[in-house]
């Protein structure tokens, strides 16, 4: 999807503001919970990578998470 295109459309798996939403959960369909949980799930596993990746880095250079001395 072109960030500043409204017309293009976004990737597969991904929500659009054009996507219909419902307001009862009952409503939603299994497939699309199915996806949004699995799409949480794979931002959680990044962000844990994120995570870890900078505390390695400030191990590194002498850092302690921003703990005091």
């Amino acid at each position: 999807m072109v960030r500043h295109d409204p017309f293009s459309r976004p990737e597969d798996g991904l929500l659009s503001v054009d996507d219909p939403v419902a307001t009862d959960p009952a409503e939603v369909p299994a497939e699309m919970l199915e996806m949004q949980m699995d799409r949480a799930r794979r931002l959680n596993e990044y962000y844990n990578e994120v995570v870890a990746e900078l505390r390695a880095s400030l191990a590194e250079i002498g850092e302690d998470d921003g703990q005091p001395s």
